[in-house]
């Protein structure tokens, strides 16, 4: 008997020895993984209660959630708890320093149990009949997957009359999305034309990518936003229709940094280096020619150079695009374009000449204006045979810098350059819509025959008595041949020549100055080469 006392002193003993060790393990576990207790996360997390097994067997994740659709935030939040509590003990287990520790054993079973409960969100369905028996029970366990599906799919939780709604708004936006698709590509095409316009130097390609973003505006910005179905066949025309403008502007772009990159290139800087050698003798002549080339836009009335922006998008999806437009160009109302059409001239001067104060500077300038664009005229033909005496020198110059960039080509080993532009200075009148979808312009060119009807407009602008001081013969193609002829091609100061230089530009002079009180009359006119000419300015020769 005292035996048998003594066996189970000995257990009692063993085991609360036993309780102390795990009490102290357990401890020292909960502090390292920072838990409060084993209690942290529960098994159920939500119950539910239903009047019938029909109700009862039909019940779901769905039905839950779309009687409690505020709890899928909460269903996630403990999710994502749980999950972090399981991973902690899944990193212990894996590795810790308790596993040689009296009673582990009993401490991993103990973390098996609330890896258990952390396995999911679940939800205990209970069956209970009106008397209060329990007759029957259901358990629904859902992971973040089952949470994704409600999140990616709202229509699950929604009524018919919501799923309705649901669709069209689902549609509206993904219009919406497409809409703003489009106009980022239509964006990325005006950002690219942005960036690269002020590099461009083959003559035209500026004016070629204004007329492809033209075309961009014109055939894409409105009709993108007149498209009601996001399946419609109109967005792959647009689409392609963007990809091949889009090709159309990256090759005026890629030929214009070809160029550039020769221009960088050993193969142009010898050529230039050579050139520079031969043009010594002609350097003088064509920084003169450029002058002239360049002071022709001041012989003309008001500039007027402004960054246009055509945008007809009323939530500014479209990023603007600039471009500078001509000088002379005067943006007018359909009525005053009407009207300009059919009295051009009559319009110039509304626009272009506004101070009347100032007519007879501007008929001096009109009648000098004929002059130099016939000097000009002289000038290019010169140059122009320069170029063919050059060519021997110029060794093997790519074709498509000839094709592409002549002018630019020859500007850059020191020729003057005067092309067609400078030669046929024009007036323009352009009417763009409001919605810049209607877009029409005409030019008035500034040819003989335009100058002097112009003159004619501005003098009968004149008082009689302004009239009569500024009228004078006009210096026409036909009297500077004259002049030329009578004094047999040879500068009246210097006594050089077209038989001695073939390649000397000869000018018109007025022996009295136009500034000075001098006609252009016979005996007031001379012929000087352009050095002679130059030296003079507006002095009177001895």
């Amino acid at each position: 008997m005292i035996l048998v006392l003594v066996i189970i002193i000995l257990i009692v003993a063993v085991s609360i020895i036993l309780e102390q060790k795990y009490k102290q393990l357990e401890t020292e576990v909960l502090k390292e993984l920072g838990f409060p207790n084993w209690n942290i996360i529960s098994y159920f997390d939500e119950y539910v209660t239903v009047k019938s097994r029909q109700t009862l067997e039909k019940y779901d994740d769905i039905k839950f959630f779309k009687e409690n659709r505020e709890k899928l935030v909460r269903a996630e939040n403990i999710i994502k708890r749980k999950n972090n509590v399981a991973t902690t003990l899944k990193r212990f287990l894996e590795n810790n320093e308790y596993k040689s520790r009296l009673q582990y054993n009993r401490l991993t079973k103990q973390i098996d149990v609330v890896l258990k409960n952390a396995g999911a969100y679940r939800i205990n369905v209970n069956y209970i009949s009106s008397a209060g028996n329990n007759l029957g029970r259901k358990e629904i366990a859902i992971n973040q997957y089952g949470i994704d599906r409600f999140k990616k799919d709202p229509s699950l939780l929604m009524s018919k009359g919501e799923y309705n709604k649901y669709l069209k708004e689902q549609q509206k936006e993904a219009l919406n999305q497409k809409h703003h698709e489009y106009y980022e590509n239509v964006n990325n095409i005006i950002d690219y034309a942005n960036e690269n316009r002020d590099s461009l130097i083959i003559k035209g390609s500026q004016e070629q990518l204004d007329s492809l973003i033209a075309q961009l505006f014109d055939r894409t910005v409105n009709s993108i936003k007149k498209i009601k179905t996001i399946d419609s066949e109109e967005w792959n025309i647009i689409g392609d229709f963007m990809a091949h403008l889009k090709s159309e502007i990256e090759k005026i772009v890629g030929m214009n940094q070809k160029i550039l990159e020769y221009y960088e290139s050993p193969s142009f800087f010898k050529i230039k280096e050579t050139c520079e050698v031969l043009m010594s003798t002609q350097r003088e002549f064509n920084e003169y020619i450029t002058e002239k080339a360049q002071s022709i836009s001041k012989l003309f009335g008001t500039r007027v150079v402004r960054n246009e922006t055509i945008n007809n998008d009323e939530y500014n999806y479209i990023r603007p695009y600039k471009k500078t437009i001509t000088p002379f160009t005067a943006e007018v109302s359909a009525t005053v374009f009407s009207s300009a059409e059919n009295n051009p001239l009559e319009y110039v001067v509304k626009y272009f000449y506004p101070n009347k104060k100032l007519y007879p500077e501007q008929i001096q300038k009109l009648h000098r204006l004929v002059e130099e664009l016939e000097t000009l005229r002289d000038a290019k033909q010169i140059i122009e045979n320069y170029k063919v005496e050059y060519q021997q020198y110029l060794g093997d110059v790519p074709d498509y810098i000839m094709e592409n960039d002549e002018s630019g080509f020859y500007s850059r080993l020191g020729f003057a350059n005067v092309d067609e532009s400078v030669l046929t200075v024009e007036y323009k009148f352009a009417y763009t819509s409001g919605g810049g979808m209607a877009q029409r312009s005409f030019t008035v060119p500034m040819t003989e025959e335009n100058i002097v009807e112009l003159i004619k407009v501005l003098e009968s602008k004149l008082t009689a008595k302004a009239f009569a001081k500024e009228q004078r013969a006009l210096m026409t193609k036909k009297l500077r041949e004259y002049i030329k002829k009578r004094d047999n091609f040879t500068c009246c100061n210097c006594g050089n020549s077209t038989y001695k230089e073939p390649n000397l530009l000869l000018e018109i002079d007025h022996i009295i100055p136009v500034a000075k009180g001098g006609y252009t009359e016979e005996d007031n006119l001379q012929t000087l080469c352009w050095k002679c000419n130059r030296a003079k300015s507006d002095k009177i020769l001895s």
